[in-house]
């Protein structure tokens, strides 16, 4: 069982190229997108109209043109971008006849938006720790 749908981890990593670009003149276009993260360009494209619908990116016309976050968004929550893209995060969405299990998905439920509540910058210190372990020496 995955908590998350590929959409959202695509959705994710699309946003934090976008995110990482945030302070380039240039809008990032779809294909470089595709190119550094792996995801293929027509499911990016997808992805990216629901993300536009919701003003987390937008998206710039014309030969230079391409994708950037939006500038009202100063640093995006991850739980903004999955809920975008898969709805509430939820651990259960049925609720049982057992007012215990209830209990236990409610407290699941609430931990796991506390988890998804950091915001994209958060993504920063993985990168760091994963440039900190990869270190190629001559």
């Amino acid at each position: 069982m995955s908590l998350l749908t590929k959409k959202s981890i695509y959705g994710l990593m699309a946003i934090f190229e976008l995110y990482k670009q945030r302070n380039s003149s240039n809008p990032m276009q779809l294909r470089d997108i595709s190119t550094y993260t792996g995801i293929p360009r027509n499911y990016l494209e997808q992805i990216f109209i629901e993300l536009k619908k919701a003003d987390l990116i937008v998206s710039i016309r014309g030969a230079k043109g391409g994708y950037r976050i939006t500038n009202n968004k100063n640093d995006i929550k991850i739980k903004e971008i999955i809920s975008v893209l898969d709805g509430e995060i939820r651990s259960v969405k049925e609720r049982t006849n057992n007012p215990v299990f209830d209990l236990f998905f409610s407290d699941c439920d609430k931990k796991l938006v506390d988890i998804f509540d950091k915001p994209l910058s958060s993504l920063e210190e993985y990168e760091l720790t994963l440039s900190k372990q990869v270190n190629y020496s001559i």
